[in-house]
Parts: structure tokens; sequence; C-alpha cells
């Protein structure tokens, strides 16, 4: 999609200090940005009944009247550290967490960048009635589903919801809209869900079975098309050899700021293929820590992406990182594939394409 390279290289995330042990439904948005020029709609469904553990406002665990709040928490970098540069990816991340009000069968879509909202609507979309969700009344003009965001700042970042359900099946629903208002493209996708069930752990948020390496999911085949028409870009998130990104109730874990994967194209002893089936070499790889993005073309020599100008496919390598401490390996991550026009008005295989175009997905 036409995105500014430099806003597609920004994202958010939430945090929290946690309180007792309890299980929960968990949805991970692992990829939020906002920017000057790009935003990051997301939308909760809960589902779940009013006997459905949730939180007060000071974040203890109960069911019933006065128990409407979910917690979010989003672990996210900034500024001049939100970019695609060596000392971005390598930086660490922050976190801002706040409870924030629901209701059984509320849906709530908000802007994370404040654009397409304001501090007054505390980032709520749609004319919310603020009824049932008195969203208004329970939150302020800077603790709202911005997560404490102004409109025009940079960030990066991946975004947990969650309640304190401790039965089993899953209760809540989310999906993410990124939005490049100034060319009007847009990609999106369902989040990450987590049923812990009953246990009282950590596991709600361990995300390794969804990862895009996990055990028994598809082949992570890297497409990509010719670097001078179409950007082919990977956010990824890692997470924790041991598979938990969080403590019970979205508390901080030792480490949770400083996950690292190392991301490369290793197909064979090469690099990838070209679109003739010759296998090309020339692989190079990059740590991430906590979440950044990549570029194919950055996954390989200058010399094979030459050869490799008309595109390919190569075999996406995720693994433990390999950057010093305080950096903890993270070995299960979470890869976003976006592809992009790399013009406003380019072309596709030599043909001209009005406006933008773009596609984007987890891989899975």
């Amino acid at each position: 999609m036409k995105m500014k390279l430099n806003a597609l290289s920004l994202a958010v995330a939430a945090g929290f200090i946690g309180s007792a042990a309890q299980a929960a439904d968990v949805a991970m948005f692992p990829y939020v940005v906002n920017s000057p020029t790009v935003t990051t709609i997301v939308t909760i469904v809960d589902n779940g009944t009013a006997a459905v553990q949730r939180y007060n406002n000071a974040g203890v665990i109960g069911a019933g009247a006065g128990f409407n709040r979910l917690h979010y928490r989003l672990n996210y970098k900034a500024g001049a550290l939100a970019g695609m540069d060596a000392a971005s990816r390598a930086a660490a991340c922050q976190e801002v967490n706040y409870y924030l009000p629901t209701s059984p069968s509320d849906i709530q879509t908000f802007d994370l960048g404040g654009r397409h909202s304001t501090a007054a609507a505390r980032g709520v979309m749609f004319n919310d009635a603020s009824i049932n969700n008195n969203y208004v009344a329970g939150t302020t003009a800077t603790i709202n589903y911005m997560l404490g965001a102004n409109a025009g700042s940079v960030q990066r970042g991946v975004l947990f919801i969650h309640n304190a359900d401790n039965v089993l099946g899953q209760t809540l629903y989310g999906e993410a809209m990124v939005l490049d208002f100034s060319t009007g493209a847009a990609w999106g996708y369902q989040a990450l869900l987590n049923d812990e069930g009953a246990a009282n752990t950590a596991a709600a948020f361990n995300f390794s079975a969804q990862a895009t390496n996990a055990v028994g999911s598809a082949p992570d085949i890297l497409t990509f098309m010719p670097a001078a028409e179409v950007t082919t870009r990977l956010f990824v998130t890692p997470t924790p050899a041991a598979g938990n990104m969080l403590g019970a109730n979205g508390a901080s874990v030792a480490g949770w700021d400083n996950f690292t994967a190392l991301v490369s194209m290793a197909t064979g002893a090469g690099v990838a293929f070209d679109r003739d089936e010759n296998l090309v070499s020339g692989s190079s790889a990059v740590n991430i820590k906590c979440v950044g993005a990549v570029d194919h073309t950055e996954l390989m020599t200058a010399g094979a992406a030459a050869v490799l100008a008309s595109g390919g496919h190569g075999l996406l390598t995720l693994v433990a990182g390999t950057l010093p401490a305080p950096a903890v390996a993270g070995a299960a991550p979470v890869a976003t594939k976006l592809e992009f026009s790399r013009t406003n008005g380019g072309t596709l295989n030599g043909v001209a394409v009005p406006g933008t175009y773009n596609n984007g997905f987890i891989m899975r």
C-alpha cells in the first residue's frame, strides 16, 4: 500500500502493573501505529455476560456491578526510536496501561492516534452513546482509548486488551485497521485471541501456538514482487522462548521490553529463488527487539537484491535474537506482511495504477 515509508515504520502497544493472579481472555493486536499520516483504528467486542470477571477502575477483579472494565496494555516505541534504523530496532519498549469501561455485548471502536476522534470523545468513534458503556464518565481526556497518545505523535507497538475471565470460552474479539489518511490506503487484520480457561497463570499471554513459526503452522514462505514497484515489509513482534509475553493480569515480567528475534530469509544454501527457480545466495539477518519493521530487501545482500529484482520467494526464518544483554530471546515471533505501492500513481507489472494499492495480513 502507499504509506509513507517513515510513517509505516511506526507502531503502538499497551502495559500494566499486575494484581492477584487470575485467568483471562486476551485479544492481542501485534502491530499498531500512529504518526502524522497514519493511525490505527481498533475495534473490540465484549461478548461476555455480566457474570464474566472483569476489573473495576482500580484493577480489582470481580463480576457484576462496578466490575465493568477491560485492561488495555500498550508496549510501544516512540519518536526517533520508532523508525526502521538499527537503533530503533534495538530499542526497548515502554508501556502504558488503563482499565477502560465496557459492558456485556459492547462494541468499542477507537482511533489510537486521535485523528478521527477527539479527547472529548476519549478517542471513541461512530457516535457511541456512552450509556450502557458509560466511557465518557468513566474516563478523562488524558486517560482514554487513545492510551495517552497525542494526534500526530509517532509510535509503533503491540496492544493487549483482556478481562479476568476464569471459565472456558473466548469472550473477546478484536480487529484493527491501519489507515494512511494522507492517501486513503488501509489494511487490517483480526486480533490474535487466547482463552486460558480456568487456570490462574500467565499462560493467557502465551501466543507461541499462534506465532508465525509455530509447530504445525503453514510453511513460512515469503513471496515478494519487484522492489522497484512494490515494497514488501514485515512487522515483527517477538515473543519469549517460554511463550508468556506478560504475567497474570497483563503484569510486566522480566524482559518484557527486550524480547528479541533474528529475522532472515534462509533458503537452503541461499536467500531466495528467482522467478525461474534459480536459488540465489546472499542472505542477511536483522535483529528486532519488542516490535519493529524490516523490508525484504534488507534480508539479502545488495547483489542478491539486484539478481532478484523481478521478485521471487524464500523461507522466512524467525529465531531467537542475537543482541547483547539485556535482550531476551524471542523464539516464537508474530510476523505481519504488508505489500504496498512505492509511489502514489505508480505501476504494477509496468501497468499504471492510479492512486495506491496495498495488501496486509498476519503470517500464520
